[in-house]
């Protein structure tokens, strides 16, 4: 029975490692991978350890996939350690191959795992600490102490949220059966973290602590208060991890039998649901709470009996089996399931995520006429500029003026001006009603058009290109518009918030 469930383990894995070669970059990817052009110590959205994840590999090649390569070493690791951890609380190896099972098999983690997304390295350390934990504690090893220092400072410079880890650990040493601790290589461990999280810390002290910034004021815009939303929370979540492994999940947060997974797992999913309250929860912040909750299934799963244990596996297996493959379908076959969902009588504005696979012609076209004009290309979306460079090596210009953009900002400060400038963008900048080319219509953007005016000594409109996917998509429209006499002043000028912006800027950035 574990072979077999290795065997499933490897095969979703190889599903993994083939698929992150065909699809092309969304613009969350393609910017990460512009740090990892420039890599630091921190960025305003994100510690840093996704840009170096992604600079590791990325140097093999121009695809994708080499961009996303580290990330499936994510998932690997990650699965293994949550094996070991399983196995090491509860001395049966039935146990690390059922919570490395439930792991693999969780829909959204092999989006986790197939993406260049700060979530990959974010689990993988943080199970990882899991097991070292588990072990150091255990086994008060000094190797342990000291790689579960490392492990957890690499948590920290994943995500903020790697803090539920440190503080789980933090408290679960505090029980008097093992303060101890502390004392046999617990202090050590955090003494290893803290060191590894400072140049994070000193790079934010000398930025403006742009990352605390954006990560406590800029992400989400307080709602009202609203208990549907926890609900609904909890819905998406259940559908996105599969239903019965979630259920089975809540089951072991509610009846935890391993305090370690207990503190580093209910903390988490308490503040979460109190924040869900008050604010939008992105669905992968459970991340790290779900991957100890692995863990303590595969523990749980070993104390049932026979019967039991075929019920669950039933009950969690199978949805999750039905699921799984339409992930790696839709990276195959998009063009199917694109038909699928338009067989429900939904409409997509400008084709949904299929535009993906429109950049790629994009990118090329706007070089060749750019060049033709000596002209700089512009974007105000940090995301397409960056695919925009990844797919034809445009220099990203941007002038959007949100937090992430603001990063952005410093990489072309100059542009030895008065220049010729091509602006691209997804939207029209002037209001266009629903017709067969534009099903929903178009808003306009008299804000930024009176922008660019200001901006610019004279703006014309370019011409709309639009690009067909290949695969029964409609045509995706990219709105072109030029802007002639730009001066770095005017750059600074569409960079800088005022009247007609009122969101929170990053002044030091």
């Amino acid at each position: 029975m574990i072979v077999f469930v290795w065997i499933v383990i490897a095969v979703v894995t190889l599903m993994r490692a083939i698929s992150i070669f065909n699809v092309p970059l969304v613009g969350d990817e393609a910017y990460y991978w512009e740090w990892s052009k420039r890599l630091a110590f921190g960025y305003v959205d994100h510690p840093p350890v996704v840009a170096w994840t992604i600079a590791a590999f990325s140097w093999l090649g121009s695809n994708p996939g080499f961009v996303r390569l580290g990330f499936v070493v994510s998932g690997i690791v990650a699965t293994l350690a949550v094996a070991a951890a399983a196995t090491e609380i509860a001395r049966d190896r039935r146990a690390g191959a059922a919570a490395a099972l439930a792991l693999t098999l969780t829909p959204l983690l092999s989006l986790a795992f197939g993406m260049a997304q700060p979530d990959g390295p974010y689990l993988a350390f943080w199970c990882v600490s899991l097991w070292l934990a588990a072990r150091a504690f255990r086994r008060n090893e000094r190797w342990a102490w000291i790689a579960l220092g490392f492990a957890m400072g690499g948590v920290l410079l994943s995500r903020f949220l790697g803090w539920a880890l440190v503080f789980g650990v933090a408290a679960y040493a505090l029980a008097p059966e093992r303060r101890s601790a502390w004392r046999k290589g617990l202090t050590l461990s955090f003494a290893i973290a803290a060191a590894c999280y400072a140049p994070f810390v000193l790079w934010n002290a000398t930025h403006g602590w742009a990352t605390f910034e954006f990560t406590f004021f800029g992400r989400h815009v307080p709602k009202a208060f609203s208990i549907k939303r926890v609900v609904d929370m909890y819905a998406v979540q259940a559908a996105a991890y599969s239903p019965g492994l979630w259920l089975g999940a809540l089951i072991c947060a509610v009846r935890p039998r391993d305090a370690l997974l207990a503190w580093t797992s209910v903390p988490l999913i308490a503040l979460l649901t109190v924040l869900g309250v008050f604010e939008p929860v992105e669905i992968h912040w459970v991340f790290g709470a779900y991957a100890s909750l692995c863990v303590a299934i595969g523990i749980a799963y070993v104390a049932l009996s026979p019967r039991a244990r075929v019920i669950w596996a039933t009950a969690s297996a199978v949805p999750a089996l039905v699921l799984l493959p339409a992930i790696f379908v839709a990276t195959e076959v998009p063009g199917d399931i694109y038909q699928v969902i338009r067989s429900t009588g939904s409409v997509l504005r400008n084709t949904g995520p299929w535009e993906i696979y429109t950049t790629g012609q994009l990118a090329h076209n706007v070089k060749i006429i750019a060049g033709e004009h000596d002209a700089i290309v512009m974007t105000d979306g940090y995301g397409l500029s960056s695919v925009l460079d990844f797919d034809a090596g445009i220099p990203p210009v941007v002038i959007g003026y949100n937090w992430q953009g603001a990063e952005s900002h410093e990489w072309i400060t100059h542009i030895g001006g008065p220049r010729t400038a091509l602006f691209v963008d997804k939207s029209s900048l002037v209001k266009l009603p629903p017709g067969p080319k534009h099903p929903l219509g178009e808003p306009g953007r008299p804000d930024f058009a009176a922008q660019l005016h200001r901006a610019c000594a004279e703006v014309e409109p370019g011409p709309t290109l639009y690009y067909d996917a290949g695969m029964g998509v409609p045509p995706r429209p990219y709105y072109l518009t030029w802007c002639y006499g730009l001066t770095d002043r005017g750059l600074a000028l569409l960079r800088a918030p005022g009247p007609w912006y009122t969101a929170p800027h990053i002044a030091n950035l």
